[in-house]
C-alpha cells in the first residue's frame, strides 16, 4: 500500500471512531428528573412517595422532587403512594435523541448500539406531573398505546 492510500486510510478509520459515540461525548447516561403529585382538581399533593422503574433501575423520591436516574430505552413507569389517596401512576416514554441518527450516519452505526447500549441515545421528559387516583402517559403516545384500550389505572 502506498503512502498516500494508508494516510487516507488511517484518517479514514480515524475520523470514524471520532465522530461515533456523538451522544456519550456530549451527553451523560443519566438526567434529573422533577416529580410533583396532584389530586384530579390540581391541588398539589406534597409528601408522595414514588416509585421510579425502567430496565436499569429502581429509583425513590418524595415530591415535590428531584431525582438522578439512569437513562434508558425502556419507558419509565413511575407509581406514587400517600395514605389517604389512590395511587398515582404514570408511564414516561423514553425519547430518542437527536444524536443518535447522528451516530448512524456518521459513524457507521458504531456509536449507535454503544449509546443504545449505554442509555446516553434517549431521554425522559424532565418534568413529570402525577395525578393522585389515575393513570396517565407522559410523553409520544406509542402507537401500540393508541390502539389498545387501558384501564383508569393503567396496564400494571
Amino acid at each position: 500500500m502506498n503512502s498516500q492510500k494508508y494516510y487516507k486510510f488511517v484518517m479514514s478509520i480515524a475520523v470514524v471512531f471520532t465522530m461515533s459515540g456523538c451522544a456519550s461525548i456530549t451527553g451523560s447516561t443519566t438526567q434529573n428528573i422533577s416529580i410533583q403529585t396532584r389530586e384530579a382538581s390540581g391541588k398539589e399533593v406534597s409528601e408522595a412517595k414514588c416509585e421510579l422503574i425502567n430496565k436499569k433501575g429502581t429509583y425513590f423520591v418524595t415530591t415535590p422532587g428531584t431525582i438522578t436516574i439512569s437513562r434508558s430505552n425502556d419507558d419509565l413507569q413511575l407509581t406514587c403512594r400517600k395514605d389517604g389517596f389512590e395511587n398515582g401512576r404514570a408511564g414516561v416514554v423514553s425519547d430518542t435523541k437527536g444524536s443518535m441518527f447522528g451516530n448512524i450516519v456518521l459513524g457507521g452505526g458504531i456509536g449507535a448500539i454503544i449509546d443504545h447500549n449505554n442509555g446516553s441515545a434517549y431521554e425522559y421528559p424532565s418534568f413529570v406531573q402525577v395525578v393522585m387516583g389515575a393513570f396517565t402517559n407522559i410523553g409520544k403516545v406509542r402507537e401500540e398505546q393508541k390502539q389498545s384500550p387501558t384501564s383508569p389505572l393503567g396496564k400494571f
